[in-house]
């Protein structure tokens, strides 16, 4: 096994993994999400010639100036996961099984204002979720030494203004600050200051040691030692260790440890809407979003390399966001049928690496290996009197990380979604729509705990998942 300094598997214990709140699969690739609205009820297909909700403030503000009056909207969504883990190795005899569901009920609302200013000017502001997503593996799992619960979420306040050139051409730029904030819990072995010099070993003979469970006594010493010898820890420390990790494998809690972090970012987006001909669409929004760095404590209770029984101590952790194009269009098939579609090419080569600082320990990097990824599309709206409008969606996401990249902390994979949603006119000024979303997602096959600066550890813990998303969400909209 290739060595890696002591401080930083270290830091690698501490930090190798972090999710966020708001469920990654809510909208798009990866952990981006696409404000819920309307729009969601067809796939998000069209998101950038909308012209029936406030998401287009986020989601292409040149999208305002397609509507004929000002309007006042929201919507409220609420994710519900089923979500297993399937365990590539005998947890139940081992008794460290992840939690029957490790998803998060999560709830995401959204609001939005657009109102004509005149001069063929359009001006909006909405808040959204911009990226999330969020686990909980239990108090028992295999891993919880890197990741036992944690979360993170992205939250935007755009500032949006559209101007319709001509009949054909509209345009928009909106101008957002963002809000990141990540908690992280995890369940660590005990370790006191005696046993620094032997941390680069420590990782592996955890993930030995692992093996050794359910053994009798004598087979279980056997077993402990041999793994010392295969780890290469020191054996004029094992002993300590031993007592420290044996006792951790059995079932005891050991050092508690907490990270939290925050941080302020800015978002931009350009677009720009055509009509080609009349009942039919084009749209292009290019979506900026700057890197976070987030500025938190580690708070560590109990013994982790220090004679101290709890700590707390200042972290930073680098976080890329990645860049969006999306190129949507609309098509006026019939007077009571509109199809819909979307393209989108998310940038995630972007999100290289997370660079994770705790005073005390030098920088360690967790290699991500993500790359760019697409989204398609696919909606229809159908209207059988003036009042209600059926929707039908389709999408499907690729997955922006290879199985040999992928950790359990961001166990992102490819999506199908499919989705159904009615709009409620009930009369010119106010309506109502329902959504229902079912998310497929892909295995998210995990085959290592994680990789740092350039080697993987953890081969053992090895996974998948079988996850169904249900997504319900109600919109509004009032047209002034």
């Amino acid at each position: 096994m290739p060595r890696i300094h002591h401080s930083t598997v270290a830091k690698l214990v501490l930090g190798c993994s972090l999710t966020v709140l708001m469920n990654h699969q809510a909208s798009a690739v990866g952990f981006i999400v696409n404000p819920t609205s309307e729009v969601t009820g067809i796939a998000n297909a069209g998101s950038a010639v909308y012209d029936r909700s406030t998401a287009a403030i986020s989601n292409n503000p040149a999208a305002m100036s397609l509507m004929s009056a000002g309007q006042a909207g929201g919507n409220f969504s609420l994710v519900i996961p089923d979500w297993s883990v399937n365990e590539n190795w005998d947890c139940r005899a081992e008794d460290n099984c992840a939690k029957s569901n490790i998803g998060k009920i999560t709830a995401i609302p959204t609001l939005g204002l657009i109102r004509p200013m005149g001069n063929n000017f359009t001006w909006g502001m909405g808040l959204a979720a911009i990226a999330g997503q969020g686990l909980d593996y239990g108090d028992d799992w295999k891993g919880r030494a890197v990741v036992r619960d944690n979360g993170l979420q992205v939250l935007g306040l755009m500032n949006s203004i559209s101007w319709r050139m001509n009949s054909e051409w509209t345009f928009g730029l909106g101008l957002g600050i963002l809000h990141g904030s990540f908690e992280q819990k995890q369940d660590l072995p005990s370790l006191s200051a005696s046993a620094e010099d032997d941390i680069e070993s420590v990782i592996e003979f955890v993930g030995l040691a692992q093996d050794c469970q359910g053994l009798p006594p004598a087979a279980l010493a056997i077993c402990l030692n041999g793994a010392v010898n295969e780890s290469g820890l020191d054996p004029a420390s094992a002993a300590e260790t031993i007592s420290s990790l044996q006792s951790y494998l059995d079932g005891e809690s050991g050092t508690k440890v907490d990270l939290e972090g925050d941080d302020l970012g800015a978002a931009i987006v350009l677009g720009a809407t055509y009509e080609f001909h009349p009942g039919h669409r084009l749209g292009l929004a290019y979506h900026y979003m700057s890197d976070f760095t987030f500025e938190g404590d580690a708070k560590i209770n109990g013994q982790l390399l220090s004679d101290e029984p709890r700590q707390k101590q200042h972290m930073t952790l680098d976080w890329n966001m990645p860049n969006r194009l999306v190129v949507s269009g609309s098509h006026q098939a019939r007077s009571n049928l509109r199809l819909y579609w979307d393209f989108e090419r998310v940038f995630f080569d972007e999100f290289e690496r997370t660079d994770l600082r705790i005073d005390g320990y030098s920088t360690v990097r967790i290699d991500r290996n993500f790359k760019d990824a697409n989204r398609y599309a696919i909606g229809a709206e159908y209207s059988p009197d003036e009042k209600l409008t059926l929707q039908l969606g389709l999408s499907f996401d690729e997955s922006p990380v290879d199985d040999s990249d992928r950790m359990p902390d961001i166990p992102v994979d490819e999506i199908v979604k499919t989705t159904f949603g009615a709009i409620y006119q009930r009369n010119k000024k106010f309506h109502l729509h329902g959504y229902v979303a079912v998310e497929f997602l892909g295995d998210s096959k995990v085959e290592q705990l994680a990789s740092i600066h350039g080697n993987k550890v953890g081969s053992s813990v090895n996974l998948d998942s079988d996850a169904t998303l249900y997504v319900l969400g109600v919109s509004f909209g009032y047209r002034f």
